[in-house]
């Protein structure tokens, strides 16, 4: 692949250039006093200095890829911009999840840096101290220790390389083995740049507010927007959202933020207890991203009308699609056509006749991608006046290639895996091809039966699986494994399998109840549903 080469990289002058001439601040959420502590951009940018001095000096060299792990404090994200600096790329992975063995995700943690090629790697808090336990060859420093040197003059911005890698970013691997997409410096700037025109987000009045994890690509895009246009960014760990996810409203109030993002179980929770809500203004907000999973037009719909009673704009929310491989954004609304639209379309259930399925719009592509429809490689769920096929992605936000493998055909068409159709020129998405449960002859998109089997009371919201077992054989199986807690499981039961049944016309042959918290998840939070396919022996 030729590599254009100009004289300064545009990725970090405009990095550089947002964070040296903002008049926002970056402000980071501190747990341990609750309080928000901001930081003017120009300081953010003197603390990337200070790590790209270091990672240079440990090194000897230009360091290849720089290895970040931690809470998200100011050092953290100057990290960023700072690996930039050095002439690198950043991977950033997650810390231990709860419960988990820590000296095993040290080792792991460090092994998976070294298989990156990471040469340096900077952690902060109980992350660092565990990853300095481990024997390695890899130098780990300490990001609070980085972030209070200082230096003599500015370092110069390196040649520019739009083919350079800019980021490792790890998919998912919610249904197969995670891959590492490599994000040149052109797809970053391409991608966060036109999620930023989409959005119109104005660096002089837009703040910006998240909780979501750096390590995952919508968490990353959403700080980037940041760090590129120097708008305020307001910055909480996952971890003090999940300890209590109403937290987020305060947030939002507290800062008065225009723009957040989050996965569409968030807003559903919310919106599912909305009576606990108090005391906040979201009268602020004109963008309210959801992306990450497939959107529950229901319950989604629940979040918006209880917020309206606290100034929330029901045409603030903007349903998006994405993924690793295209840096994040691939469609979301245009700008002031934004809210929840859903598509009504019918499905022939045996038993039931036509059912009406709820589909969320998501938008059109942002500038420089391109999609398109094509036939599925395998019969998809038929829907009534609708083609449904495999979506099909390209352009300028599009990965180099996998880690370890070949590059992309820049100008080939990439297989999302994702299976949907196209009205009036916006994207829905139904499932996943993989996903697919073929069973009683018919093809049944998993989203749908998961969405019903949570409408059972004491089943767990966002924590339910329903999989195909025994593909292949005279017998093939619906199985459905979900969250749940309650004092009457054989009532709930026989509800779920009653609901299930009567709205998707697939009668469960296997319904296992687990406690809250059982599932296995990606590191982002996606349920494993391979894992639990793989369980329950399919």
């Amino acid at each position: 692949m030729t590599q254009a080469v100009t004289t300064e990289d545009a990725l970090i002058s405009t990095a550089v250039r947002s964070m040296t001439t903002a008049t926002g601040d970056l402000v980071v959420f501190e747990p341990a006093s609750g309080q928000w502590q901001p930081y003017p951009w120009a300081q953010v940018h003197a603390i990337a200095e200070n790590v790209a001095v270091r990672a240079l000096d440990r090194v000897g060299a230009a360091p290849g890829v720089v290895g970040i792990v931690g809470d998200p404090t100011v050092e953290l994200v100057a990290a960023i911009p700072g690996a930039w600096l050095a002439g690198a790329a950043v991977s950033i992975l997650p810390g231990p999840v709860r419960g988990a063995d820590v000296q095993q995700w040290a080792a792991a943690t460090l092994a998976r840096f070294a298989s990156l090629g990471a040469t340096v790697v900077f952690a902060n808090g109980s992350q660092l101290a565990a990853l300095r336990e481990v024997e390695s060859r890899l130098p780990i420093e300490d990001l609070a220790t980085v972030g209070r040197e200082s230096l003599a003059s500015p370092l110069p911005i390196p040649p520019g390389d739009v083919n350079a890698p800019a980021v490792l970013q790890g998919t998912a691997g919610s249904t197969g083995t995670p891959r590492t997409a490599v994000l040149t410096r052109g797809a970053v700037l391409n991608n966060i740049g036109g999620l930023m025109r989409r959005i119109r987000l104005d660096p002089t009045r837009d703040i910006c507010c998240t909780w979501l994890p750096i390590y995952h690509d919508m968490g990353l895009a959403f700080l980037l927007t940041g760090v590129l246009s120097g708008a305020s960014m307001w910055v909480a760990p996952t971890s003090s959202f999940a300890a209590s996810p109403f937290r987020w409203l305060n947030w939002l109030s507290t800062s008065k933020a225009t723009y957040t993002g989050a996965p569409n179980f968030a807003y559903n929770l919310i919106g599912k207890y909305a009576s606990r809500v108090r005391d906040v203004d979201l009268s602020s907000l004109r963008c309210a991203l959801s992306g990450g999973e497939p959107i529950d037009c229901d319950g989604f719909g629940v979040f918006i009308d209880r917020m309206t009673a606290f100034g929330f704009d029901p045409l603030c929310v903007a349903p998006s699609y994405g993924l690793a491989e295209s840096t994040c954004a691939v469609t979301t609304p245009l700008f002031g056509q934004g809210g929840l639209q859903v598509d009504e379309v019918e499905a022939d259930v045996p038993g039931a006749g036509a059912v009406v399925r709820k589909h969320a719009l998501l938008g059109r592509p942002i500038d420089g991608m391109e999609m398109r429809i094509v036939p599925a490689t395998d019969e998809p769920p038929a829907l009534r006046g609708r083609e449904v096929g495999e979506l099909e992605i390209r352009g300028t936000s599009m990965m180099r290639g996998y880690l370890g493998e070949p590059d992309i055909d820049p100008a080939a068409w990439y297989r999302t895996g994702d299976l949907g159709y196209l009205v009036d020129g916006s994207l829905v998405v139904c499932g996943r091809a993989k996903e697919v449960i073929m069973i009683a002859g018919r093809n049944v998109f998993p989203n749908e039966v998961e969405s019903v089997a949570a409408q059972v009371k004491g089943v767990r919201e966002g924590a339910v699986v329903a999989v195909g077992i025994g593909a292949g054989t005279a017998r093939p199986r619906l199985a459905i494994t979900a969250e749940y807690r309650g004092p009457d499981e054989a009532g709930a039961h026989a509800d779920l399998v009653a609901r299930v049944a009567a709205q998707c016309g697939v009668v469960p042959s296997d319904v296992v109840f687990v406690r809250p918290g059982t599932l296995p998840r990606t590191s982002s939070g996606k349920l494993r549903r391979l894992e639990v396919k793989q369980q329950l022996g399919g």
